[in-house]
């Protein structure tokens, strides 16, 4: 069957002429299809007459058009609807310029009528300068008397750091125990007199909190340590025993809860039972026995791990920290403080008259060598840090080594923790300071 578009003829251009007449009456496409095919003879589908319609027929209207010199239009209408695609992306362009002016015009006019604003806003008195002038004596001075928990741990006496092998980060031996000892015990007087500007002081606590010598649990500690372990304990007995004595004459009362770590364990195995057979254990006697003269001055020494002293009215609970797994985390040190509560409160059941089971409000530990501080809900978790700073250890395994440093902290029996400052210590390194360290032959002498 013939098709619309293969006519090139004259009998072509009257079937385009009668398209256009019909579709002028308004006549529906079918209808058009069916009279080009009963008058013309010709079948064509209707779509393809509606697109040629739109595209070129309406160019024709009812005229006659010369074969001849009819013109081929296509590309008129192809250019046509480039224009129309140019007409309408400039339109949105238009518009799209026009709102973006009308922003920039809006924050122009909101920008003047705040400067506006401002230049009319009536003007604020001038600030006066002041010199802070110290209260006199007894000036805002508190009335209740305040607790400074002072802990001492991680000594670590006996180890030998050899700067040399850590890069020059860390030295450290008993001629530096000493004059680091000597300094926190001065620098733990000067800031308690410093709080007594604000508040009376009458109480020092010093929680012992173990690895107080380096001991031989590890062969290389055995085979460089500057003493064995039974001259360690004394070296350190002897010298600890001097900065409780230096103390007791600032403070109206010191109490001493200590417990062992982990370095002075005298096996090589971590035990269980009889964990009190520990170096540290025997230190803090030896330390007691060196203070037994002094009124002032108590000691609790247990045999449990664990510890629960009292200071202004707050429950804390000391250990080493060796049973904390996981490095000393956020999560494993909460989840080491969410048993130790389930042990405590377990207790409590048991013994109901027993006061250790009454649970606890805060938390101090060593072992981790840094300071540090966590809010366990009912008070402060505390870690101390170390009079060693960091050793071939940390500096091998690219642990963070922190500086020689202790915390010092205050206590209200009324608020509870009040907070804390720290103490460094290797700045006594230069300093020709230190206790007596010489030990006589006979120790009684």
């Amino acid at each position: 069957m013939t098709s619309l578009f293969d006519l090139k003829d004259e009998r072509m251009m009257k079937v385009r002429k009668r398209i256009v007449e019909m579709r002028e009456q308004e006549k529906g496409w079918t209808e058009i299809r069916d009279e080009v095919l009963k008058d013309f003879g010709i079948g064509v589908h209707r779509s393809t007459i509606q697109r040629w319609h739109d595209s070129t027929g309406y160019l024709q209207k009812s005229v006659d058009i010369d074969p001849s010199t009819a013109k081929d239009v296509s590309e008129d209408v192809v250019q046509d609807l480039k224009t129309y695609k140019l007409k309408a992306e400039r339109d949105n362009y238009k518009a799209k310029y026009e709102t973006l002016l009308g922003k920039q015009a809006s924050s122009e006019v909101f920008t003047k009528v705040f400067h506006d604003a401002i230049k009319l806003a009536v003007a604020l008195p001038p600030i006066e300068s002041s010199v802070y002038s110290p209260p006199s004596s007894g000036v805002h001075r508190g009335e209740t008397p305040q607790s400074v928990v002072a802990p001492l741990t991680d000594t670590h006496v006996g180890d030998r750091v050899d700067p040399d092998q850590t890069y020059g980060l860390s030295q450290y031996d008993i001629e530096l125990f000493n004059k680091r000892l000597y300094g926190w015990t001065y620098q733990v007087i000067n800031l308690s007199n410093l709080r007594r500007n604000i508040a009376p002081i009458k109480e020092l606590v010093i929680p012992m909190l173990g690895d107080m010598i380096s001991g031989d649990i590890h062969e290389e500690l055995a085979r460089t340590n500057e003493e064995n372990c039974m001259m360690q304990m004394m070296n350190g007995a002897y010298l600890i025993a001097q900065s409780v004595r230096e103390l007791s004459s600032h403070f109206p009362q010191i109490r001493v809860p200590a417990v062992v770590g982990n370095h002075g364990r005298m096996t090589r195995k971590i035990p269980s039972k009889e964990k009190y057979m520990d170096w540290d254990y025997m230190m803090y006697q030896w330390v007691a026995a060196f203070c037994r003269d002094l009124p002032n001055v108590s000691f609790e020494i247990p045999k449990s791990f664990m510890h629960i002293f009292e200071v202004a009215n707050q429950r804390v609970l000391i250990m080493h920290g060796d049973s904390i797994a996981g490095g000393g985390g956020l999560n494993s040190i909460t989840s080491a403080i969410t048993k130790l509560r389930s042990v405590v409160q377990y207790g409590d059941r048991l013994v109901e008259s027993d006061t250790r089971f009454t649970g606890f409000d805060a938390v101090m530990i060593g072992h981790f060598h840094r300071i540090d501080e966590y809010d366990i809900g009912t008070g402060p978790l505390l870690i101390n840090g170390t009079l060693k700073g960091g050793d071939e250890y940390t500096t091998s395994r690219l642990h963070v080594a922190t500086a020689p440093k202790h915390l010092i902290s205050y206590w209200h029996p009324d608020i509870g923790y009040l907070g804390k400052e720290i103490i460094y210590l290797d700045k006594y390194d230069s300093q020709d300071v230190g206790f007596h360290d010489v030990i006589p032959e006979i120790w009684s002498s």
